[in-house]
């Protein structure tokens, strides 16, 4: 049963967080969530009234009103503004946020994998609300905007079977390079905009030299460099040494009827940090480069590696790439390219290296295993769980992230 405003608030008010234990503070956090959502539900009504005195003329934009009168950033603010029409096209969402059942990070997503749609696949994808809404209720936002995706592309695959060749164009003809400096800091600042095969690419190069810089540090002895600056580093060698040129290319992970034949309902053709591409262009890059084969069972754990050898540090993360996108940490974000392969038992104390044995880290989750008194053991089949220094467990579960092809 939901809890009322007046509710929350008052737990919210009256609770003193600085003496919650852990599960005190679970308890709060759904809290604080449920009125958030509130007020984001509030918000959207707001939003909605303000478009329609803006239409008579009678106020300003939403957007405007939300920066100057909400105190929103301008991304903010045309966040709150989209998430309104996509409240209004689809009012179970809205009246679920309303209720506390999602968060607005759930609206947002929907209106991310709809940004791209035309009218009629945007139509098709309304139709579907109805069981959006069931699966947004009981999942995280990153895990619901992958499905939205998913959802998404089918749509417009069925629509344009050359849509995603197109949006690929297009995000390829829009690449860019910008550079300029902070007034304030002196920092020197360049941001890339790269299509998703492009930025592949970039990132394939990185990870190889910050894997090569970090092994150069380790047998010198030094002192180890921060993972910002290895990673600037690791830049600056893949686009200047020659050395650094073979980074062994990018991952694609692609099932063998949609490589072999057309899209189905449950095509897998991603990137190994889970990025969609088409599967005419993987199709084409296979043309042109080693294939090596990782055979999953149905559940997604690796059973073969193919020609990849298993005691090999690059074969042993392509493996896991297959398996995970992210840090294994529930929640984490940090995506695979930026994590440490942690060793259920340190190899230096007779620990495996089997890949059962083997899993992603974040820095931050890396240290709070090592340093941190946390406990993560594993299951063959990638069920994890994740126990405080008190003891207590934090979390059980599937540590599997990436959707297995059915």
């Amino acid at each position: 049963m939901p809890r009322s405003p007046d509710e929350l608030l008052v737990v919210v008010r009256d609770t003193d967080p600085d003496v919650l234990d852990a599960d005190g503070l679970d308890a709060y956090q759904s809290s604080l969530a449920e009125l958030r959502s509130w007020l984001d539900a509030r918000q959207v009504r707001a939003t909605r009234r303000q478009r329609r005195l803006a239409a008579e003329g009678r106020a300003g934009d939403p957007r405007s009103s939300l920066s100057d009168r909400g105190r929103q950033s301008s991304k903010d603010a045309r966040a709150a503004d989209e998430r309104e029409q996509t409240c209004t096209a689809m009012p179970g969402f809205e009246d679920a946020l309303g209720d506390g059942q999602i968060s607005a990070g759930h609206v947002d997503a929907v209106t991310a994998a709809t940004k791209h749609l035309d009218d009629a696949e945007r139509s098709e994808f309304i139709s579907c609300a109805g069981d959006l809404l069931d699966s947004a209720r009981h999942t995280g936002v990153d895990a619901f905007g992958r499905e939205c995706r998913d959802l998404a592309r089918s749509i417009r695959a069925r629509h344009n079977a050359t849509a995603e060749v197109d949006e690929l164009e297009r995000q390829r003809a829009q690449s860019k390079i910008t550079r300029w400096v902070d007034p304030t800091t002196g920092m020197h600042k360049t941001l890339i905009e790269a299509d998703p095969v492009t930025d592949r690419q970039l990132w394939a190069a990185i990870q190889t030299s910050r894997a090569r810089l970090r092994r150069r540090e380790q047998h010198a002895g030094s002192r180890r460099t921060g993972w910002d600056r290895l990673t600037v580093d690791a830049l600056i060698d893949a686009t200047t040494n020659p050395a650094s040129h073979d980074s062994g290319g990018i991952v694609v992970h692609i099932d063998l009827d949609s490589l072999t034949g057309v899209r189905h309902e449950d095509t897998l053709c991603e990137t190994d940090s889970g990025v969609d591409l088409p599967i005419e262009t993987v199709r084409r890059m296979a043309c042109d480069t080693d294939l090596i084969p990782i055979v999953l069972d149905g559940r997604g754990v690796v059973l073969d590696e193919g020609r990849a050898k298993r005691l090999a540090t690059r074969e042993q993360r392509l493996a896991l790439q297959a398996m995970h996108t992210t840090c294994a940490e529930p929640g984490c974000s940090v995506t695979i390219d930026d994590c440490r392969i942690h060793h259920l038992e340190p190899w230096a104390t007779g620990g495996r290296t089997d890949l059962d044995r083997m899993v992603p880290l974040c820095e931050t989750h890396h240290h709070q295993v090592h340093e941190g008194g946390w406990n993560l053991t594993i299951t063959p089949d990638r069920t994890a769980t994740w126990t405080r220094p008190d003891g207590t467990t934090h979390w059980t579960g599937t540590l599997l992230d990436r959707r297995p092809a059915a």
